[in-house]
């Protein structure tokens, strides 16, 4: 928990900033949500349904990741990070 308190305040952040957290299918990031906001935050955020969202259950794209999430809902996204952006472990 304390790299999230120290990468906040290299940004110029503190607990009280909204944080909003996105992984691939929105389970990991509400569990990350729910943590942080233990840990005192109090604006944290999680994206519902993640990035690429959950898997088709039946049809051709039986599987894949094609519906709900930010990608499939046709909202601006690009495979191209801007590092300023990013919380790097190392």
């Amino acid at each position: 928990m304390s790299d999230v308190g120290v990468a906040l305040k290299t940004k110029g952040l503190s607990k009280s900033d909204t944080i909003i957290l996105m992984c691939r299918s929105g389970k990991r990031s509400v569990k990350a949500t729910n943590l942080l906001a233990d840990n005192g935050y109090t604006k944290v955020y999680t994206v519902v349904d993640g990035y690429e969202g959950g898997k088709v259950k039946e049809s051709k794209n039986k599987g894949k990741r094609m519906k709900n999430g930010w990608k499939n809902s046709g909202l601006p996204w690009t495979y191209s990070l801007d590092r300023d952006y990013m919380y790097l472990t190392e």
